[in-house]
């Protein structure tokens, strides 16, 4: 089935979504990977072609709104749709709220939630022309429970919760949205 699919995978060059499009290559998948780790990408691609897939990347910060649409239009003209986009790109610094680490909080936003928001807005208008499509966004048991040091993390990943499920509501039948809530705690 993944050999006619074509998926693109933010936060490709590590984690989950390295992993994910390692399972994808071989089963002859069309990859469109964006990370902000050129090196690595570079890397993932060769691999993914050794595995039997199709691969191109762009180096990718979600963080940017024109990275990410250029990402999706990578997807469309080189492949000629997207059928997955799987916004997977974030982080987790684990910090008390009265350490106060601001630029933290900006990152962990701008990235997980920010991040999800453009991957949605980037790949919409292409999946709604060809009426078919399955938007995936990454987020965590970090959404359901909350714990000391995680609190803006906890938050970030409610967030993908709620857009993903607005996003269900919001949408037509022919595009799917799932949200995958992945455990990741750090000490």
């Amino acid at each position: 089935m993944a050999n006619s699919k074509v998926v693109v995978i933010t936060g490709a060059s590590s984690g989950i979504g390295e992993a994910t499009a390692k399972i994808l290559a071989k089963d002859g998948a069309k990859l469109v990977l964006g990370a902000r780790r050129e090196s690595r990408l570079q890397d993932l691609v060769k691999e993914v072609k050794e595995l039997g897939g199709e691969a191109v990347y762009a180096v990718t910060d979600v963080t940017k709104v024109g990275e990410v649409e250029a990402l999706a239009k990578l997807a469309v003209d080189t492949f000629g749709r997207i059928d997955v986009w799987m916004n997977n790109a974030g982080i987790m610094p684990q910090s008390l709220l009265k350490q106060k680490k601001i630029e933290d909080w900006d990152s962990m936003i701008d990235i997980n939630i920010k991040g999800t928001l453009y991957g949605i807005g980037a790949t919409l208008p292409y999946m709604e022309k060809q009426k078919a499509g399955h938007i995936i966004n990454i987020s965590s048991i970090a959404g359901h429970i909350a714990h000391a040091g995680g609190s803006v993390y906890s938050a970030t990943k409610w967030a993908v919760r709620a857009i993903s499920e607005s996003l269900r509501e919001d949408g037509s039948r022919s595009i799917k949205c799932s949200c995958y809530h992945c455990f990741a705690w750090c000490n």
